[in-house]
């Protein structure tokens, strides 16, 4: 009799312990898709940091190549602007065009030359274009649909 009674108590102590490994497997499932969401949004941070940094380096190499042509009338190569603002994992690109005061894109005058713009206003208005892009890595890659680049571009009117 006593031998039934501790069979009857070693199967009812199991099935406690089974409900338990039931209860910590659910409460682990339920926490599982927040590690999931914060690296996404560790991800999705770098992106914006690497971005928001992206689009202040091409600001600036804008604002010296529009101090260039403004200064000399030429305008600069765009490993003269990474090795003036030493940003090396940045690739720029640097173009300039013009257009008249209608928005209507022409060929920028060269010095001397009368305006290729039709009057009443014949202003040349010229620009400076730089872009920029560079290769992001996410922390966890294939999860998320993340770009595997960010790029900038900044355009500023130089005359």
């Amino acid at each position: 009799m006593i031998n039934i009674i501790r069979g009857s108590l070693r199967r009812l102590r199991g099935a406690r312990d089974l409900g338990a490994v039931a209860i910590e497997f659910a409460l682990l499932m339920a926490f599982l898709p927040l590690t999931v969401f914060a690296f996404g949004i560790v991800d999705y941070g770098g992106i914006m940091v690497q971005a928001t940094n992206l689009s202040a380096i091409v600001r600036g190499a804008a604002e010296y190549a529009r101090g260039q042509v403004v200064q000399t009338g030429i305008l600069p190569t765009a490993s003269k602007i990474g090795t003036v603002l030493n940003v090396p994992a940045a690739e720029f690109t640097v173009s300039s065009f013009c257009t008249c005061a209608n928005n209507a894109p022409v060929t920028c005058p060269g010095a001397g030359q009368s305006s290729p713009c039709p009057p009443p206003d014949i202003r040349v208005l010229q620009y400076v274009a730089v872009s920029g892009s560079q290769a992001y890595t996410p922390l966890v890659s294939t999860t998320w649909p993340f770009p595997p680049s960010v790029n900038a571009r900044t355009v500023l009117r130089a005359k």
